[in-house]
């Protein structure tokens, strides 16, 4: 077992075991990835995507067979029937064939020929929705599907291109099946099932034979492998149990985060992965089933990413409930902070590094120590919970504390919230005093920048206008200026040496601006089609990052205000990027929950 493979939205990745940085992205579709199946000797691989309502979803075949040698995977082909979405794939036993299901609005089964990627022939699979496919072990002229109250075996007839059902009798029991394994020598079938129980059928006689454990599964059965005589069941709450597969009776049990989604032995059978739906992938030994967890990522769309000031190996970011700190060069989990039932929308690191500061969506900032994780204090009550709205009549997602900025003295903290209010907070650790409010905004506040010697801040909001505030001198905390546009402005960043500003927002275009008279001095495309979300200049201001709803991360010359380079590599919005201290990489996070480390190119990076 030298590779595994899993996907991040409409990315598929292959990544080798020993070395997590050694990963291939696979990018062909479209929309988020589905279903992914290999052939037994390793060579092809199938992934099945969803689309939007009324479209074909395609299913793309790949040749991963060079892998060992370290060749690219190449893609062979692509196949267009099913309508909407691909439920489930599935290569036969000698790879020749594939078969796959469709989704709700589609429920078609179709085999297809691997080696030039014509349909062979197609049936609607059952009068409800099909779950789930599977071939036989020994001949590539037998198939399985199961889905709601409906159990077919098929029988494949190549040269008449024909695929005939015969429906299993399973006497009263009446089940929604969720995923089949085969017995090795074909004679029985394994079904799971969404009640949580296991249904064994004879093959020959077309027959339930038994039905069990005693003690069903909870949430019910998502995935069945056969290895030797016993069979390793996952189910949706996170049990994971290896039964008996004579008599199903259930032997070793354990328990992982997430309810399980996937189960993939190796070859020898003695290890296996373990994928679950809060995206924990496990490592467990089959023998006593002792799990340790691999790799784990955000489940939900993320927020915010940030490094430390001048330090560069680790990052920290933020995504429903939890911020998780991340090591940048063997991107390991480091620490974990969670508040249930809340969402972080943005977070902090103090410059001295002694603290993170987060804002959340009820209102409080929250700062954490760094190394133990323990909650240091809580700003109650910081800003407004209900969002006003904006100035066009919608109302904006976010809520609470939408933005924080420490100062560099570390002695101040600014926040921005959803009232459309600004405020200055004299923080330490006993105490934290609100100092200012200045409340001129009519939207979110989406971004706050500090000036180096904390004299000055400007803020950038959903009603179309950026204001810079006096932070010190004879009259503090009032407005010096202000730019307007029509535009949702989404982050605002300040050149290094505070002459300009840059802008970017929901009008496509990234907009450099004089802070003494606050006219626009240069307007770029930041976009072609989609809102710039997020900006980050590098410590000179010889370059920036862009990162925009069009799922691309861009890296412009400052000066010029032209393109160098695009990556393409996320499958939803890229909501922040970050260029780390050293100037040696680029963190982008996005809304399907994947975080990107790209490489900033030899003429831009940093001569170390």
């Amino acid at each position: 077992m030298t590779h595994i493979i899993y996907p991040i939205g409409s990315t598929v990745v292959v990544r080798n075991v020993e070395k997590p940085s050694d990963q291939t992205l696979l990018q062909g579709h479209t929309d988020s990835v589905t279903c992914i199946a290999l052939t037994k000797d390793g060579n092809t691989m199938a992934s099945g995507q969803i689309t939007h309502g009324g479209n074909l979803a395609e299913i793309i075949l790949w040749d991963v067979s060079g892998l060992l040698e370290g060749k690219q995977p190449m893609l062979l082909h692509r196949l267009r029937l099913h309508k909407v979405m691909v439920q489930a794939v599935a290569f036969s036993c000698n790879g020749k064939y594939l078969a796959s299901v469709g989704g709700v609005d589609d429920n078609n089964l179709v085999v297809w020929n691997v080696a030039d990627g014509k349909a062979i022939c197609g049936s609607p699979a059952a009068h409800d929705t099909a779950l789930t496919v599977r071939w036989l072990n020994t001949t590539d002229a037998a198939l399985v599907t199961g889905g709601i109250k409906a159990l077919r075996m098929w029988s494949l007839d190549v040269v008449h291109r024909k695929v005939r059902p015969t429906d299993i009798e399973t006497q009263k029991e009446i089940r929604t099946y969720t995923c089949i394994a085969v017995a090795e020598d074909d004679s029985l079938l394994y079904c799971g099932t969404s009640s949580g129980d296991i249904l064994t059928v004879s093959t020959s006689r077309k027959l339930k034979v038994l039905s069990g454990p005693r003690k069903r599964f909870d949430k019910g059965v998502t995935d069945i492998k056969v290895i030797g005589s016993e069979l390793v069941v996952g189910s949706a709450n996170g049990d994971l149990a290896t039964v008996d597969a004579s008599t199903l009776q259930r032997k070793v049990e354990q328990r992982v985060l997430g309810g399980v989604s996937s189960i993939a032995p190796d070859s020898s059978g003695e290890f296996f992965f373990v994928g679950t739906e809060q995206s924990n992938i496990y490592l467990l030994q089959k023998h006593e089933l002792v799990a340790e967890l691999k790799t784990t990522a955000h489940s939900e769309h993320i927020n915010d990413v940030v490094f430390p000031a001048g330090y560069s190996e680790l990052f920290a970011t933020c995504s429903g409930s939890d911020i998780r700190v991340w090591h940048s060069g063997t991107l390991s989990e480091l620490l974990r902070l969670q508040v249930p039932n809340q969402e972080c929308n943005c977070i902090a690191f103090l410059p001295s590094g002694a603290a993170i500061v987060s804002g959340w969506n009820d209102g409080k900032v929250r700062s954490f120590l760094p190394q133990s994780g323990r909650l240091e204090y809580v700003i109650n009550e910081a800003h407004r919970l209900t969002g006003v709205g904006n100035s066009s009549g919608g109302v904006v997602p976010k809520n609470g504390v939408t933005a924080v900025c420490p100062s560099n003295d570390c002695k101040r903290l600014l926040s921005g919230g959803a009232d459309g209010q600004v405020r200055v907070w004299a923080v330490s650790k006993g105490t934290q005093v609100m100092v200012a409010s200045m409340k001129e905004h009519k939207g979110p506040i989406y971004a706050i920048a500090i000036k180096a010697d904390d004299t000055e801040c400007v803020s950038a909001s959903a009603d179309g206008s950026c204001i810079t505030w006096s932070l010190t001198d004879a009259h503090p905390f009032v407005r010096i200026n202000a730019l307007f546009a029509a535009n949702f402005f989404k982050s605002v960043a300040y050149h290094p040496d505070e002459s300009q500003l840059l802008t970017c927002g929901t009008d496509r275009k990234i907009t450099y601006w004089d802070v003494l008279n606050m006219n626009a001095i240069r307007i770029t495309d930041g976009s072609e089609d989609a809102d710039v979300n997020t900006l980050h200049i590098n410590s000179d201001g010889h370059f920036f990052v862009s990162g925009s709803s069009d799922k691309k991360v861009v890296l412009w010359n400052y000066d010029e205000g032209s393109k160098y380079y695009e990556g393409e590599g996320h499958s939803g919005a890229v909501t922040k990027v970050f260029i780390s201290p050293d100037e040696q990489r680029i963190i982008s996070v996005g809304t399907e929950g994947g975080i990107y480390v790209w490489k900033v190119p030899a003429e831009f990076a940093k001569s170390s």
